[in-house]
């Protein structure tokens, strides 16, 4: 499956089977989250694709969110393989296959919930 179809699955997936999380994530003080994957490697990306988190609901995006709390940039399988936990992302992290931009502890949250409905 391509990235751009996982994450539009994922979203489905975390409406239909972990709202509470998402919420609790969210919290009261913020509308909500977006998560941005970026098909690329150090010297830019040439796809990009987002997943936006609120109170109501998570939705699928794709383009490029000027001001995302996290960024993952890497290629689609590498990419793919951190959301399922098939690939370690301090690993490909410490190879230079993966950036982290932004607010890198955001990713626990996101990777924890991904993995509530992933198993």
């Amino acid at each position: 499956m391509a990235l751009k179809e996982f994450l539009e699955k994922l979203a489905k997936d975390i409406n239909a089977k972990a709202m509470p999380a998402v919420r609790q994530w969210i919290g009261s003080r913020y509308y909500g989250k977006i998560i941005q994957f970026q098909v690329g490697d150090l010297n830019g990306f040439s796809k990009a694709y987002y997943l936006v988190f609120t109170q109501k609901g998570v939705k699928f995006k794709e383009g490029d969110y000027p001001s995302p709390e996290l960024i993952f940039r890497s290629d689609e399988e590498t990419l793919q393989g951190i959301i399922e936990g098939k690939v370690k992302v301090s690993k490909v992290r410490d190879e230079w296959k993966l950036l982290i931009i932004g607010n890198a502890h955001e990713q626990f949250p996101f990777m924890q919930i991904a993995a509530s409905v992933l198993l």
